[in-house]
């Protein structure tokens, strides 16, 4: 298990204020993990033995497989290179801060509803507690009820990681799933707005172009963006325009690729990739915020249904002892 949102979001932000303060980031990262246990001092401990042997920041992060993420290492390989290492700590900060809200939100959302499964599952089974069975009877029941409630839920659950990861690598999945309402829409906008994050950072970097977007391409998580990126390379390299490329695709939105237009136009093309960066992460919380109040709505026809089944299932019970006994 790698660490929590909430843990790179503190950890990036401390990182960036101390070396904004002059500190080295072996001092840095040792300051850090005296004031912190478990698997964050763990992490702390392994970047500062990096370190020491001799890695580059992006090299000892890139070795913390399992804990570090590719857009971790790109922007911070970029920020490294041109001496703004802060600036991507900054970044980093608030982006696992938009990705811990928006978990928080959701989880606000589903939080009463799986409350009452939880509850229904306990209480349908007390019909038991009258039966000749009495309270072992019961326990069974109730056992039985919650086992296949943490089943569907890890069933359910291992499908969407799967789908997930597999979307990352498969760009017909990826544009498909862009189709699914509210999730599409949430997962597209945490995509784009990764890409022109990243997009942005690798340029201030001194990157050239083609280089800075096969990063944000990967640091995008989106197998389509990356498709789309690795066809338009050879006409950037022949002189066409970044931005009059995007328009041609469908990856990209009409807005983004505006933006990017302008930016070229004008000179200006960090100030719209900081912008467009921002804007999309307004409109993941957003969306998360909508799809947040959808999940309850969907939680609560399953527990009709469930409630509905354990209705009929105790008058299908009682009208057959009822046969039963007339017979």
């Amino acid at each position: 298990m790698g660490l929590s949102l909430t843990q790179k979001q503190n950890f990036y932000h401390e990182l960036g204020e101390r070396l904004r303060s002059g500190a080295g980031f072996g001092s840095a990262v040792r300051s850090i993990s005296e004031d912190t246990g478990g698997k964050l001092r763990k992490f702390a401990e392994a970047l500062i033995a990096a370190a020491a042997r001799g890695d580059t920041v992006a090299e000892a992060f890139s070795r913390q497989q399992g804990m570090v993420g590719d857009l971790e290492v790109s922007i911070l390989n970029g920020c490294e290179r041109s001496g703004r290492l802060e600036t991507g700590c900054r970044y980093l900060s608030g982006y696992f801060q938009t990705l811990a809200e928006s978990r928080n939100t959701i989880l606000k959302g589903v939080a009463y509803p799986v409350f009452l499964l939880h509850f229904s599952a306990l209480v349908f089974p007390l019909k038991a507690l009258f039966t000749a069975g009495g309270f072992p009877a019961y326990m069974k029941a109730a056992g039985k009820d919650l086992l296949t409630l943490y089943a569907g839920a890890f069933f359910v659950s291992a499908c969407i990681w799967f789908i997930l990861r597999l979307a990352r690598e498969t760009a017909w999945l990826d544009r498909l799933l862009r189709l699914v309402p509210l999730f599409g829409k949430v997962r597209r906008a945490f995509s784009l707005g990764r890409f022109c994050g990243t997009y942005e950072m690798q340029l201030q970097s001194g990157v050239n172009v083609m280089d800075s977007l096969t990063q944000a391409g990967k640091a995008s998580q989106s197998a389509l963006v990356m498709e789309t990126v690795r066809r338009m390379l050879p006409a950037i390299r022949a002189g066409e325009q970044v931005g009059s490329l995007l328009g041609k695709t469908g990856a990209f939105t009409k807005k983004m690729t505006r933006a990017i237009k302008l930016g070229e136009e004008t000179g200006k093309l960090d100030d719209e990739l900081k912008r467009l960066t921002e804007d999309f992460h307004k409109e993941a919380l957003a969306r998360v915020e909508t799809l947040s109040a959808w999940i309850p709505k969907i939680l609560y026809l399953l527990i009709a249904g469930f409630v509905g089944y354990q209705i009929i299932t105790f008058y299908a019970s009682m009208l057959s002892n009822a046969m039963k006994a007339t017979e």
